[in-house]
């Protein structure tokens, strides 16, 4: 061969195994991101196999050896937030420089349809808050570094807010940054006064099990081939959106779902096996999960099982909060709904069906709130509405203990409690027996339910339907949650 064409191979050669041995990080590493503040800051990628790495942040270094595989992690130490841009820089065989870089306050906002639901015009038009951070993973294509392509992060303003949705570059503007993630972020950023970084997860029409990390499901995955149906496959959402993150750290995660889950008889312990794998993930087994209330909706049959669920979850998972919303409906701007009645037990109920309901600014405070207090140690409040603990049934009448009752139980209307029925046992067919029974307000926290047509009680429910409109609440304005006492939500 030529002396110079194998020069040229030569070359050749030696610029692709330099490519090869180039240091990579993972595409939630980008300029304008925000490290967590106050935990060890983790960074982690690739390079060749032996090649030091080194990583310099605020005055902080340190150093790894990638391994066989070429993978290698640097931790940083914990530091504090001042609000002051800096650069990451990482070297091995090349350099990286990530510029801008804020320290501040880290949540992922995930779940599915609500929570990609964008903001309206005026509300973009004020979002100009450069110490608010936006990251947005929507593909659909499995990566070997676990994300696909993304706007990387994005520094909140009117028009960031309105394409960081648009990871592939092809919708132009069309998919804004989720609302009640954003709402959220701005709640902690004025209280806090530091810098919010979000990261948006989400997918429409995807369960709980769609975002649970099954290996099984990794093991098969193609690379780099697009997947059209990436929802209802058990763990491929977290596969395609999620991995490329974890470690990344966060301070907590919002979440918005359940809609997809309205038939799952075992979303209790889906919901459940979601959040403790998660926090497997990020080795925070304290890691905070705080969620909103499916709001009224005959979506897939109702949402009746999945209120029971999430009650559940909260009852029996620690370090979680569920936001209510069962006050948020289709009609007045204030709130309200079209008023219209059961036909048989003549109770309000919501006029409309939308499973995705307006009103998303108040889910996104109510969750800022459960993490002001409950993660960040703010001032007590209530955070809930009332919610079922415990009921006797005493001299022809069912005794009902709430808790989060605020200063107390009250009514919307100041009527007596509505949406309370009674069963003495008796079935028809395959399903217990209800009738329309009275409720009485007799105590902050207790409520007592009789009915003429049921001499001895055995079971009592309140709001079991799916567009209940109830007037139960605590005097803080927090509504009720819908419960059943014949049955376990698992």
């Amino acid at each position: 061969m030529h002396l110079r064409a194998r020069h040229a191979i030569c070359l050749l050669l030696c610029v692709a195994a330099a490519a090869r041995a180039d240091v990579r990080l993972p595409k939630i590493f980008t300029d304008h991101m925000v490290l967590q503040q106050e935990m060890p800051v983790a960074v982690w990628g690739w390079a060749a196999a032996g090649e030091a790495v080194a990583a310099e942040f605020n005055g902080q270094k340190a150093t790894a050896k990638a391994a066989d595989d070429g993978t290698w992690r640097i931790t940083l130490p914990a530091m504090k937030a001042d609000g002051r841009p800096r650069s990451l820089v990482v070297k091995g065989n090349n350099t990286l420089e990530f510029k801008d870089v804020l320290l501040g306050e880290v949540w992922l906002c995930s779940g599915q349809s609500n929570m990609g639901r964008p903001l309206d015009g005026e509300a973009a038009k004020a979002a100009d808050y450069p110490p608010i951070r936006l990251f947005n993973s929507s593909g659909n294509t499995p990566r070997a570094d676990g994300l696909d392509e993304t706007t990387g992060w994005l520094v909140c303003s009117p028009t960031s807010i309105l394409t960081a949705g648009d990871s592939q570059g092809k919708d132009k503007g069309r998919r804004p940054f989720t609302e009640v993630g954003y709402h959220f972020g701005l709640k902690l950023h004025q209280t806090l006064k530091v810098p919010v970084g979000l990261i948006q997860a989400n997918c429409g029409g995807s369960t709980a099990r769609d975002w649970t990390p099954f290996p099984e499901t990794g093991a098969k995955l193609p690379l780099d081939q697009p997947i059209q149906r990436i929802t209802h496959s058990d763990g491929l959402l977290y596969w395609v959106r999620l991995r490329g993150m974890v470690a990344f750290p966060i301070r907590g995660i919002v979440w918005y779902q359940g809609e997809d889950d309205g038939r799952n008889s075992k979303y209790a312990e889906d919901f459940k096996n979601l959040i403790e794998s998660w926090r497997k993930l990020w080795t925070r087994p304290d890691l905070p999960f705080y969620y909103a209330q499916i709001a009224a909706t005959t979506y897939a049959s109702g949402m009746l099982g999945v209120w029971e669920a999430q009650q559940w979850v909260m009852d029996h998972v620690p370090h979680t909060g569920m936001a209510v919303s069962n006050d948020i409906y289709e009609g007045t701007t204030n709130g309200g709904f079209k008023r219209r009645d059961e036909k048989t037990l003549g109770w309000p109920i919501a006029g409309g069906s939308n499973p995705h309901p307006t009103g998303k600014p108040r889910i996104a405070a109510r969750l800022a709130d459960i993490a002001l207090v409950e993660t960040y140690g703010q001032p007590k409040k209530v955070l809930y509405g009332p919610m079922y603990t415990s009921h006797e049934a005493r001299d022809g009448r069912i005794i009902v203990r709430f808790k989060h009752t605020g200063s107390g139980l009250a009514t919307d209307d100041n009527e007596p409690p509505n949406w309370f029925e009674l069963s003495d046992g008796t079935r028809d067919g395959r399903k217990l027996r209800y009738v329309k029974a009275e409720a009485r307000i007799v105590g902050p926290e207790t409520i007592a339910v009789s009915s003429p047509q049921v001499a001895e009680p055995k079971f009592v429910r309140f709001g079991w339907h799916a567009l209940a409109r109830y007037n139960l609440l605590n005097k803080e304005g927090f509504p009720a949650v819908s419960f059943r006492t014949d049955t376990d939500p698992r």
